[in-house]
């Protein structure tokens, strides 16, 4: 609460200005009838001095005004926000399963069983050669088909075979395959004398081998003639007189001498004709 204190004593300065009213009309009494100028001049001095002695005279005292103190307002201080950080959530810790024990799955105990003996292992039964029944229609490139009969006996048949319309490249390709086969049949037939079964099986497959590629030719131009005569000839000896050590080799797993000798010699002899006429056949390439 603010208050203001007054003074219990006139100001000094009204106290002055009371004075100097009070002359002025003291002057204006006595200036018709009354003392002389000097004697009034005298008399509010003396006056002047009378008030003056009987006053103490006192400064005015400044009061000064209470002014409002601005009461401090408390200004708000940010709070720093505290950012949550994400906490982890705990995750459930798996318990632990008992795991069963594995059991003991009883097994069947097998009961032995006799050892089969072991028993040769049969020998394959010789290829029957094809017997003229009607063509096969497999093969579209053959115009016609040739009946082929062993030498040794013009009544037995070799095989039914394709015949194509000339061609000297497939031509040369069968001798030359030939060519092959009946030396492999001859590298391998003095193994195939002491009962080895790997010789024996050489000669079979290299046997087979000529018998199922027999490809003849219709049309044969003049100066291939003799070439496609002596490929004639050298095929059919090739299976003829060397077909008893085949079929020894199937059936009892050896040549014997005889047989041996047989075959040894008709190869030599086709070899002698097919070599020559494959080479004329390469000249033609």
């Amino acid at each position: 609460m603010i208050t203001k204190r007054v003074s219990k004593h006139q100001p000094l300065w009204g106290k002055i200005g009371s004075v100097c009213s009070i002359l002025v009309l003291l002057a204006l009494n006595l200036a018709g009838c009354g003392p002389s100028e000097a004697e009034l001049a005298a008399q509010a001095t003396q006056v002047a001095h009378d008030i003056f002695a009987t006053q103490t005279a006192q400064a005015p005292t400044f009061t000064p005004t209470a002014t409002a103190t601005p009461t401090s307002t408390n200004t708000p201080t940010a709070t720093p926000t505290e950012t949550p950080t994400a906490t982890a959530t705990p995750t459930e810790t798996p318990t632990p399963t008992l795991t069963p024990s594995p059991t003991n799955t009883p097994t069947e105990t097998p009961v032995p069983t006799d050892t089969p003996t072991p028993t040769e292992t049969p020998t394959p039964k010789p290829t029957s050669p094809p017997q003229p029944t009607t063509p096969p229609t497999a093969d579209a490139s053959a115009n016609d088909y040739v009946t082929i009969y062993y030498r040794s006996n013009p009544n037995e048949v070799l095989g039914v075979f394709p015949e194509r319309p000339f061609d000297g490249k497939a031509l040369y390709d069968n001798m030359v395959r030939m060519q092959q086969s009946i030396n492999a049949m001859r590298n391998a037939l003095d193994g195939a004398g002491r009962g080895d079964a790997a010789s024996c099986a050489t000669y079979v497959q290299s046997y087979e081998a000529i018998l199922n590629s027999g490809v003849f030719y219709s049309d044969v131009p003049g100066d291939w003639q003799d070439i496609d005569f002596a490929y004639v000839l050298s095929f059919i000896d090739s299976l003829d007189r060397t077909r008893p050590a085949y079929l020894s080799c199937i059936n009892s797993g050896m040549v014997d001498s005889f047989n041996l000798g047989l075959a040894m010699t008709a190869m030599d002899n086709t070899l002698s004709l097919l070599n020559p006429a494959t080479a004329a056949a390469a000249a033609k390439q």
